[in-house]
C-alpha cells in the first residue's frame, strides 16, 4: 500500500514514514507530498539534483527575448483573469468566517520602514513573486506586483537596513521541505527601495538555496540562516563569512532572531537534533564565540521556532508527532528557559508544526505573544493562559487561513499573518482580523479546462487552495466549489453540465448540473468501510488524468505498470468509496499495463482520432499506447501497450505532456525535467523521434502542443512562461517566448477549438486566457539576439511593402540613447543578420526599418548582460565538430576545472580536467575523433558552478 511521507529524506537516511488520512472536511494541505513530486519531475537525472541556478539563467534569457513581437493588438495580448478575490461554493466544506478572500501562499512580510505610518507592506509568495500595498489598512488593499522575474522564487525572508531603508534584501528557499525539495536562488537585493532587484553572486551557490531567514543590525550587517550554516556579510552581500557556532549536531538552522538588545538568536536543527546558541556581538562573533543556554532549553528532533523582544524570548519545539505540546520561555536573553504555565489547546499546530509554524512577541508589551500554526492562539499573561483568536473554517470567530508560517507585530498592536491562503491584518492585536488577499493573484493552479459553450466559463485547480470556478469576463473572481488542494479538472464537452475535479491521489468530485454542486467518490486499494470518504493510497499526490468525452470514462494514474480507469463517472452513486476488492468491471478497474517496465503514469492523453486509444507517459521516459482501453479489466488479463518510447528519450526523466496533432502519426512529447532534451516531435505515430529544443534554454517544459490544426508550428508551457515557434525544425528550431504572459511557471494549456481560445493555468500568477488565431508573432519586425563567444548575433525579420527598405541596427547601453552601430538592405528574403562585439557586458539593440515613404518602423528592444558570476562557456566553434572540439570559456575565478561531454542518453563518453591558473578567457580543446556522429552535450564544472552548451559531432 502506497503511503504519504509526513516525514522526508535527509542525509542520514528516512526518518519515519506515516500513512495519513484526510478528515471529511478535505484540510489545506500537502507540502510533503508536493515537494517529493517535485523534486522527481525537475531534478537533472544524470545528477539527481535540481539545478536552481538554470532556472535564473532561463529567467533571464527569456527577459532577453520577452519583447519579441513588434506589436501586439489587444486582442493578441494575453488576458489575466486571476481570480482577483474569491468566494465559497455551496459544496466547499471550508467555510470561511467574515467573507474570507485568499490568495496563495506567503513565507516573507515586510514592513516598509521607508514609510513612516507603517502602512506600505512587502510580501514575497513561495511562487507568484514579489508584490507592494502602500495601505494595508484598507480594504481591499491595492498590490502591485514588482517584477514577474520573481515568480518562481522561492522568497522565504526579507529584510531591510535600518540605517539606510532604500536597501532590501529578499533570501529565497523554503528551508522545511525534504532535503531533495527544489531550492532558492540565493539572495537578491535593492538599492533604491525595491524598485530594482540585482542577485548578490556571492550567493548563487548551494551554501545558499534554502534559507529560512534573513535579518540586518542597526549597523546594516546581514545575517542569513540556511541549511548550511549561519552566514554574515559586513559589505552589503558582496562577501560572506561563516559563523556557525562550533560544536552543534547540526549545519541546518531554522530560525534567527535579533534582539532589540543587540543579541542575535539562532535555532539550529530541521529534521535534526536541535540546539540554541546566542551572542552580543554579531558583528565579529566567531565559530567558537557563541553562548549555549544554561540550563531548561527544550529538546527536539525536528524543528524549534523562536520569538523575542528585547530579554524575553519563546520557543516552539516541535515533537515527532509535529505538534508543539509544550512552549517554552526564558526571561534573562535566552540563559535560561523554563516551560510556559500554560499552553495552547492540544493540536493547534496541525500536525504540521515541522512544516507551518509561527510565533512573535508584541515590541510593546512582552507579556503578548501569538503562536500559529493550523490556527493562532494568543497569550496576553506570558504563556499562562492562551486565546483562539483564528480559525480556518467555520463561519464564527476570525478567519485566517490554515498552516500560518509569519506572524509580524509591529507599530501599535498590529499584526500581520502570513499563509497558504495569503495575508490577514489586525490594526488591535488580533481582536478582528480580516485578510488583504483582494488583487493579491498568487494562486497556484496545476491545471484548467473550459466549457465548449460559454465563453467566461473555466476551471481550475489549485495548490492548497482548492478547485475553482470561473464565469466572469476578464479579471476577476471566482468560485472555490472544492476544498483542499485541487488537481485536474475536467469538463464533458459534449455534455457540459457534467464537470469533474480532483482532490489528490484518486479522490474525485463531480458536478451533473454544470457546476452548481459537487459531491465525492474516492478510490482505494484498502478494504472497503475501512476509511473514509476522503482515504486515498494510489496514483500520484497531483494525479494525471485524461477525459474520454465521446465515451464518457475517465483515465487516471495509479501505482508502478498500472493505470486507473473510471468506466461510470457520469453515474457512480455520489458518496459512495471503492476499493481494490470491490471494483466493478462495470463501474471501475486498476488495470496492469504491459510496457511501463515498472514505472508510474505521470501523463495521460485520450486519443480525438483513434476511439478508445489512450496515450501514457511515465516517470521514466516511458511513452505508450493502449487500444481498446475502454475494456482493459483486472480478471487474470493484462493489458500490452504499444511502447513508441524514443530510443533517445531521456533516462530517468518525467514525461509532463503527450499532445497530438492534425491526426495520431504527428505526436509531440516534453519532459519537465532538468538537463534533458525536453521537447521532442514525431511525424509517424511514435516510430521515430526528433527533439526540438532549439534555442530553449535548460528549463522544465510542463506542457506542449501543436498550434491548432498546424503541424509545424507549436505552444509549451514552461518553467519561464509560454514559449511558441513558427516552425518546427529539428535541433534549429526558433522558440520566442509570448511576451505578453507573465514570465511564470506553466502548467497546462487548453485550446477551445468553437471560439480559438487558449487558457493557461500558471503556477503563482493564476489563469490566463489568449485567442488561439493571434498566440503566433504577428507579420511585423521582430528582433532577436544572443552571445556567441565574446560578439553578438543580431537576427531579425521583415517583410517590408517596398523593395527600397533600409535598416537601421541601433544599439545602446542603458536602453534610452540608441545610435547607429549598422546598416542593412531588403534582401528580398525578410531574414536578416548582423554581427557585433559591443564594449560593455551588457547591451540593448533594436532596429529600424526606413520604408521608401520615409516611414519608420522599430522592432522590440532586446537587452543582453554577459554579467559573470563565476565563469561563462560558450558553444563549441565551429559546431558541427568533426575530430576535434573547441570551446571558449570566460572566468572570474582559478581552480580545477572538469570538462564533461555525454552522448544523448545521458551517458558520459569523455571527461578531461583543466587547470586554470588566471581569471580570464580560455579555450578547451580535445579530440572527438572516436565518438559516434550525434548531438552531445558539454558540461563544464568549476568550484561548484557548472555550464553546459550542446554540440553535434559530424
Amino acid at each position: 500500500m502506497k503511503q504519504i511521507l509526513l516525514c522526508f529524506i535527509i542525509t542520514i537516511g528516512l526518518l519515519s514514514c506515516n500513512k495519513k488520512s484526510k478528515k471529511d472536511i478535505s484540510k489545506y494541505d500537502g507540502p510533503a507530498e508536493i515537494a517529493a513530486m517535485e523534486f522527481k519531475k525537475t531534478r537533472n537525472p544524470l545528477t539527481n539534483k535540481v539545478p536552481r541556478e538554470k532556472l535564473v539563467q532561463a529567467l533571464e534569457y527569456a527577459d532577453n527575448i520577452r519583447n519579441i513581437f513588434n506589436r501586439i493588438t489587444a486582442a493578441g495580448s494575453w488576458t489575466e483573469r486571476g481570480s482577483n478575490s474569491d468566494t465559497v461554493g455551496v459544496s466547499n466544506g471550508n467555510t470561511r468566517a467574515n467573507s474570507g478572500i485568499t490568495s496563495g501562499r506567503i513565507r516573507a512580510i515586510l514592513v516598509d520602514a521607508n514609510d513612516v505610518t507603517g502602512n506600505t507592506v512587502w510580501v514575497g509568495g513561495v511562487s507568484g513573486g514579489l508584490w507592494k500595498t502602500t495601505d494595508i489598512t484598507t480594504s481591499p488593499a491595492i498590490w502591485v506586483p514588482q517584477n514577474d522575474f520573481f515568480s518562481n522564487m522561492s522568497i522565504s525572508s526579507m529584510c531591510q537596513n535600518p540605517a539606510a531603508p532604500a536597501t532590501m534584501y529578499f533570501a529565497t528557499g523554503e528551508s522545511f521541505f525534504n532535503i531533495d525539495a527544489v531550492g532558492g536562488d540565493g539572495i537578491w537585493k535593492s538599492t533604491n527601495s525595491g524598485a530594482t532587484w540585482t542577485q548578490l553572486a556571492s550567493t548563487t551557490g548551494t551554501s545558499f538555496d534554502y534559507c529560512s531567514k534573513i535579518l540586518c543590525d542597526a549597523s546594516g550587517n546581514v545575517y542569513v540562516s540556511t541549511r548550511t550554516g549561519i552566514y554574515r556579510s559586513t559589505d552589503g552581500g558582496t562577501t560572506w563569512t561563516t559563523i556557525t557556532p562550533s560544536g552543534l549536531p547540526t549545519s541546518r538552522f531554522s530560525d534567527m532572531e535579533l534582539s532589540s538588545t543587540g543579541r542575535l538568536h539562532i535555532s539550529a536543527g530541521v529534521f535534526s537534533t536541535c540546539a540554541y546558541r546566542y551572542t552580543d556581538a554579531p558583528a565579529t562573533v566567531a565559530a567558537g564565540t557563541w553562548t549555549s543556554p544554561t540550563s531548561g532549553y527544550p529538546t527536539s528532533s525536528l524543528r524549534i521556532e523562536l520569538a523575542c523582544s528585547a530579554n524575553t524570548l519563546y520557543a516552539l519545539p516541535s515533537d515527532n508527532n509535529y505538534q508543539v505540546p509544550t512552549l517554552y520561555k526564558s526571561t534573562d536573553g535566552g540563559a535560561n528557559w523554563a516551560a510556559t504555565a500554560g499552553n495552547p489547546t492540544a493540536g493547534w499546530a496541525g500536525g504540521q508544526a515541522w512544516y507551518a509554524l509561527g510565533a512573535d512577541v508584541n515590541p510593546a508589551d512582552v507579556n503578548q505573544v501569538i503562536v500559529g500554526g493550523l490556527e493562532a492562539y494568543k497569550t496576553t499573561d506570558g504563556g499562562t493562559t492562551w486565546t483562539r483568536i483564528s480559525r480556518w473554517v467555520g463561519t464564527t470567530g476570525q478567519y485566517v487561513h490554515a498552516d500560518i508560517h509569519h506572524i509580524k507585530f509591529y507599530g501599535t498592536n498590529r499584526l500581520l499573518f502570513g499563509c497558504d491562503g495569503g495575508i490577514h491584518y489586525s490594526s488591535d492585536g488580533g481582536t478582528t482580523i480580516r485578510d488583504r488577499n483582494v488583487g493579491l493573484r498568487i494562486k497556484q493552479f496545476y491545471s484548467c479546462d473550459f466549457d465548449p459553450v460559454l465563453t467566461n466559463y473555466f476551471l481550475a485547480g489549485a495548490q492548497d487552495n482548492g478547485c475553482h470556478r470561473f464565469r466572469a469576463a476578464g479579471l476577476a473572481g471566482s468560485t472555490e466549489v472544492i476544498g483542499g488542494d485541487g488537481g485536474f479538472m475536467h469538463i464533458d464537452k459534449n455534455e457540459p453540465a457534467y464537470q469533474f475535479g480532483t482532490y489528490v491521489y484518486n479522490a474525485y468530485r463531480r458536478s451533473s448540473n454544470s457546476g452548481a454542486n459537487w459531491s465525492t467518490c474516492t478510490f482505494y486499494r484498502g478494504s472497503p468501510g475501512t476509511y473514509n470518504l476522503n482515504y486515498f493510497d494510489f496514483g500520484s499526490f497531483i494525479n494525471p488524468l485524461d477525459y474520454d468525452n465521446t465515451n464518457n470514462i475517465m483515465y487516471g494514474g495509479a501505482d508502478a505498470n498500472e493505470f486507473f480507469r473510471w468506466t461510470t463517472p457520469q453515474t457512480t452513486a455520489a458518496g459512495t468509496y471503492y476499493s481494490a476488492t470491490n471494483f466493478a468491471t462495470a463501474n471501475a478497474a486498476i488495470v496492469p499495463l504491459t510496457g511501463l517496465a515498472g514505472t508510474s503514469v505521470s501523463a495521460i492523453t485520450v486519443s480525438p482520432f483513434t476511439a478508445n486509444r489512450v496515450y501514457f507517459g511515465s516517470d521514466n521516459r516511458k511513452v505508450l499506447y493502449l487500444d481498446g482501453a475502454n475494456t482493459a479489466r483486472t480478471d487474470g488479463t493484462t493489458a500490452a501497450g504499444v511502447d513508441i518510447t524514443g530510443v533517445s528519450f531521456p533516462a530517468g526523466a518525467t514525461v509532463s505532456c503527450i499532445n497530438t496533432g492534425t491526426n495520431d502519426n504527428n505526436l509531440m512529447v516534453c519532459f519537465s525535467n532538468y538537463g534533458v532534451s525536453n521537447v521532442w516531435v514525431s511525424t509517424n505515430g511514435g516510430t521515430s523521434w526528433t527533439t526540438i529544443d532549439g534555442n530553449l534554454p535548460d528549463m522544465p517544459v510542463r506542457w506542449c502542443m501543436f498550434y491548432p490544426g498546424d503541424n509545424t508550428k507549436a505552444i509549451i508551457a514552461t518553467e519561464a512562461g509560454i514559449w511558441i515557434t513558427e516552425l518546427i525544425n529539428g535541433t534549429s528550431t526558433s522558440w520566442y517566448v509570448s511576451s505578453t504572459f507573465p514570465l511564470v511557471r506553466t502548467d497546462m494549456i487548453k485550446y477551445r477549438s468553437g471560439d480559438g481560445m487558449l487558457v493557461a493555468a500558471t503556477h503563482g500568477r493564476g489563469l490566463w486566457t489568449q485567442s488561439a488565431n493571434t498566440v503566433l508573432p504577428l507579420n511585423e519586425l521582430k528582433l532577436s539576439a544572443f552571445w556567441n563567444n565574446l560578439s553578438t548575433k543580431i537576427q531579425w525579420n521583415y517583410v517590408a511593402a517596398s523593395l527600397n527598405t533600409s535598416f537601421e541596427i541601433q544599439a545602446s547601453y542603458d536602453g534610452l540613447n540608441f545610435s547607429k552601430i549598422g546598416t542593412a538592405v531588403y534582401n528580398g528574403t525578410g531574414n536578416y543578420s548582423f554581427d557585433y562585439t559591443p564594449a560593455q557586458h551588457k547591451v540593448f539593440y533594436r532596429i529600424r526599418a526606413i520604408e521608401s515613404n520615409l516611414i519608420s518602423r522599430y522592432s522590440n528592444i532586446v537587452k543582453l548582460d554577459r554579467n559573470l558570476h563565476q565563469f561563462e562557456l560558450w558553444a563549441p566553434n565551429p559546431n558541427p565538430v568533426s575530430n576535434s572540439i573547441m570551446a571558449q570559456y570566460n572566468t572570474n575565478t582559478t581552480g580545477l576545472a572538469r570538462f564533461d561531454i555525454l552522448d544523448v542518453k545521458g551517458q558520459l563518453v569523455l571527461s578531461k580536467n583543466q587547470t586554470i591558473a588566471v581569471k580570464g578567457n580560455h579555450y578547451f580543446q580535445t579530440n572527438v575523433e572516436k565518438l559516434a556522429k550525434g548531438q552531445y552535450v558539454l558540461v563544464m564544472y568549476l568550484n561548484n558552478y557548472k555550464a553546459v552548451q550542446k554540440f553535434i559531432k559530424n
